[in-house]
């Protein structure tokens, strides 16, 4: 998750009702956890950890997007990742949040901007900045963000769609431009408010500098018109690729250059386990007879499948023996709170195999929508089999499932996984 980071700057009464008025609506979003959507995403990325891009938040503003998160979309891909230079170092100018905000307004369509977050100093990164805003070009005040930046990336990996199977997703487009920069515009909606939208734009140079901006259309608790702000590719291309950009730029420092802040644990080194296909290659076997497959997706180890007139999508995760595994196996065995549908069964060689079925929510068991079966061995190794009447990672329709809990069961404790 992001770490927080502490708001710098003082602001007047008016950002003070403004803002006090955005997270009240945020809070008034930020139902019970939709828990089986959290499992469902934990469970894709498996133990590999393959986990949505995520950087440091201004503290303040996270409770405002990331409370507002059940009702908007989340935050995501370092647009509100805001930290500023601590010390631009010999030689190179500074830059004030009223110069940078005025520097962004300048690029906006007419209309008022008030600042939300911007880079403070004290916080040690010399290679970032940038600003979030509520802006309002008469059409609805919305929250615009945007972060400029050197790093030591590859156009290539510096600017990339969202996942598409993970994030409810209207288009992207990705450009090689003649300089070999790379620039791309992603557009999301919202998981949980019908209309919301979330525009993204990255420009990424060869050299490492990169430019991001991200517009909604309104606030996490509200939406206030039928698109963000800038509503052309156009818009949002000449921002990105404005010469404006470069007094920013000239105030950070090189990518090798001093020191980054640690904003997130280094991962675990971890074994790699068996490749998607390779699982996919195992699970077709292992379905009941009459079983069809309609469908196979090996990016996500996902296939859709129809059985006795019901079609649900199936997804695997297998992880070989580790410490973590042993860890997480020691931690669900002495869990004291099950959720409600939750099955333990511990065997005589000390798996645990774990079934359970989830609604909208941690305690929600009507409609139940994602079912589970997760196999936890001795040595660390688990299998992760999941099921959900939908052809995504965050569609999800009641109804009976193609397998029942016991049929995920038979699968995921299957002796294939180990062999």
């Amino acid at each position: 998750m992001p770490t927080d980071d502490e708001f710098a700057d003082r602001f007047g009464d008016e950002f003070g009702d403004v803002f006090a008025q955005a997270l009240r609506g945020a809070a008034e979003l930020a139902p019970e956890p939709v828990q089986h959507t959290l499992t469902a995403q934990a469970e894709h990325r498996g133990r590999r950890r393959r986990r949505r891009r995520r950087t440091a938040v201004a503290s303040t503003l996270a409770v405002l997007v990331l409370a507002g998160a059940g009702g908007f979309a989340a935050v995501g891909g370092g647009a509100f990742g805001l930290v500023g230079p601590a010390d631009p170092g010999p030689g190179r100018p500074t830059m004030d949040s009223e110069e940078l905000t005025a520097l962004v307004t300048g690029l906006l369509p007419k209309g008022t901007a008030q600042l939300l977050a911007s880079g403070a100093p004290g916080q040690q990164d010399q290679h970032r900045n940038g600003a979030t805003l509520l802006f309002d070009d008469g059409a609805g005040a919305s929250l615009v963000a945007f972060t400029v930046e050197r790093t030591d990336l590859a156009p290539e990996a510096a600017a990339v769609c969202m996942d598409g199977f993970q994030t409810p997703q209207d288009s992207c487009d990705r450009t090689v431009r003649p300089d070999g920069s790379v620039l791309v515009i992603d557009k999301l909606r919202s998981e949980h408010t019908p209309g919301g939208r979330e525009w993204r734009v990255t420009w990424a140079g060869p050299d490492g500098r990169r430019v991001s901006f991200t517009e909604y259309n309104g606030q996490p608790a509200t939406v206030n018109r039928p698109n963000p702000p800038l509503t052309s590719d156009s818009q949002l291309t000449d921002l990105v690729t404005s010469p404006a950009w470069e007094r920013v730029f000239a105030t950070l420092a090189p990518a090798g250059e001093g020191p980054r802040p640690n904003l997130t644990p280094a991962p675990r080194p971890s074994t790699p386990g068996p490749s998607n296909a390779d699982l996919l290659a195992k699970l077709v076997p292992l379905l009941p007879a009459g079983a069809k497959v309609e469908k196979q997706d090996a990016d996500h180890a996902a296939l859709t499948v129809t059985f006795e007139g019901r079609t649900s999508m199936l997804t695997v995760a297998v992880d070989p023996p580790s410490q973590r595994g042993r860890e997480d196996l020691a931690m669900t065995a002495r869990n004291d709170h099950p959720t409600p549908l939750e099955v333990h069964e511990k065997r005589p060689d000390g798996t645990l195999v774990v079934t359970n079925r989830f609604g909208n929510g941690k305690t929600a068991t009507n409609p139940v929508l994602h079912w589970t079966a997760v196999v936890y061995f001795p040595d660390g190794g688990q299998v992760r089999i999941n099921e959900w009447n939908g052809e995504n990672d965050y569609t999800f329709n009641p109804g009976d499932p193609a397998l029942d809990v016991d049929g995920l069961k038979a699968l995921a404790t299957a002796p294939v996984w180990r062999s």
